[in-house]
């Protein structure tokens, strides 16, 4: 399986240069790559983000809240560069694709990456949420059953069955 990014994929990772930009930073991490994804409204990740009831808004306050105050004024600032937390992020992101053998590496993928490793800022805050690998791999395949055309009914019972022993809280900000 050749890696292939989704058009999706390929906008969240400028859209995290945008991120990290804007809140003063000079590098590029996974808490960039999560709010690039909380800015998009459409798509797979944002319908799993219902599905689990989390209000993106208060999770994005939230992550700018956990990296506040890491603003920096040096000359990396016009061409932040990946942390190479990030970097092995997207690389693990394509073991996830061809995990659920899809050839085209999404915006979902990168998500369970940055899930999968629970010592990054966005895991921690998804954390506080009640989200995680577990939790957001089988919410996300209840999502993709919708996309693909089966019974939403029956693939959210079957997620509920899957994750009845987890606790999903919302963080109060």
């Amino acid at each position: 399986m050749e890696a292939k990014f989704s058009p999706n994929i390929k906008e969240v990772i400028q859209s995290s240069r945008d991120e990290a930009m804007r809140l003063g930073h000079d590098y590029i991490g996974c808490e960039h790559f999560l709010l690039a994804i909380l800015s998009e409204d459409d798509g797979k990740t944002f319908q799993t983000m219902k599905l689990l009831d989390i209000d993106c808004l208060k999770l994005k306050k939230s992550i700018e809240y956990s990296i506040k105050g890491n603003a920096c004024t040096t000359s990396n600032m016009e061409k932040p560069p990946l942390t190479k937390q990030a970097y092995k992020m997207l690389k693990l992101a394509y073991f996830e694709a061809k995990f659920f053998q899809i050839d085209i590496i999404g915006t979902e993928h990168l998500l369970l990456s940055i899930l999968k490793d629970e010592d990054n800022t966005a895991s921690k805050v998804l954390k506080q949420y009640g989200v995680n690998y577990n939790i957001w791999r089988y919410s996300s395949g209840a999502i993709g059953m919708k996309f693909l055309g089966y019974n939403f009914f029956f693939a959210v019972n079957a997620l509920i069955n899957i994750i009845q022993g987890f606790s999903i809280k919302q963080h109060k900000v």
